[in-house]
């Protein structure tokens, strides 16, 4: 387990070290693991550089706007299809959460076309709700997967003692299993946040506006064509926008554990 844990951190380390080192050195043979001189040159060039930061500021927004746009989405219509498929009983229930379970081995990769053409005629290429809706989708499957798991876990008596007092499902939905379902609901918006957030196939597809383009597609434009002086920035605009998503695990890093130990106790 240790030696796993430390290849799959070394691309991690390697970025952060090159993102330290000056250019001459980036591309030295055999390569250097310590960066020495080290230097915040990169992070300068990428935050302080007039064009390079309007690139890379936009693009962190539209990335903010991206992923909070995403998580709420996934999780509000993950939620809304899991009760049902998990406290009510109607006919085609155990096929419908069939074909959601299959449709996670679907890889995205394949949808991708009739997706940029259901995008296309809707006229979302190269907008928020063009981005975000299909990175709901692509999480939907999973979000009402994990959720109904988790509704399952919870005593039938909560609702039969809602109903006595004379709830219906709408608010047996949102004022007791909800509130109850808070651990599933933090590790599914955080698997929706980083999904969206490193996304970048999609992105490359549907956008060709240069300002509406997120991070993962900035970073990669950063690249000079033919140039070995562009590693240093992308590098430590990688690094950057890996702090996100590292702060949001380290604060919900109990929640995520919780949720998904929880989500896997019933079937």
């Amino acid at each position: 387990m240790v030696g796993f844990a430390i290849l799959w951190l070394l691309p991690a380390v390697w970025v952060l070290v090159t993102s330290l080192k000056l250019t001459e050195n980036i591309i030295r043979v055999p390569p250097e693991w310590i960066p020495w001189p080290a230097t915040l040159v990169h992070y300068g060039e990428v935050l302080f550089s007039s064009s390079r930061t309007a690139r890379i500021g936009r693009a962190f927004v539209n990335s903010a706007i991206v992923s909070v746009g995403t998580v709420a989405l996934v999780v509000l219509t993950s939620a809304m299809a899991a009760y049902p498929l998990a406290r009510m009983r109607f006919r085609g229930r155990n096929v419908i959460f069939a074909l959601l379970v299959g449709s996670l081995m679907i890889p995205n990769a394949v949808v991708l076309v009739p997706q940029y053409i259901l995008t296309h005629r809707l006229g979302w290429l190269s907008t928020y709700q063009g981005l975000i809706v299909p990175e709901a989708a692509m999480t939907f499957a999973f979000g009402v997967f994990l959720l109904r798991q988790f509704f399952l876990t919870m005593p039938a008596e909560l609702e039969d003692a809602a109903r006595i007092d004379g709830a219906g499902p709408w608010r047996i939905f949102t004022r007791i299993l909800l509130p109850l379902s808070q651990p599933a609901l933090g590790a599914l918006a955080i698997f929706a946040f980083r999904s969206a957030w490193n996304d970048f196939l999609w992105p490359l597809i549907a956008v060709n506006k240069p300002e509406m383009f997120p991070l993962p597609v900035a970073l990669a434009l950063l690249r000079g064509a033919y140039s070995s002086e562009s590693y240093g920035p992308i590098m430590a605009g990688a690094t950057l926008s890996a702090l996100p998503l590292l702060v949001v695990f380290l604060l919900a890093n109990r929640r995520i554990i919780e949720g998904a130990r929880v989500s896997g106790l019933k079937g």
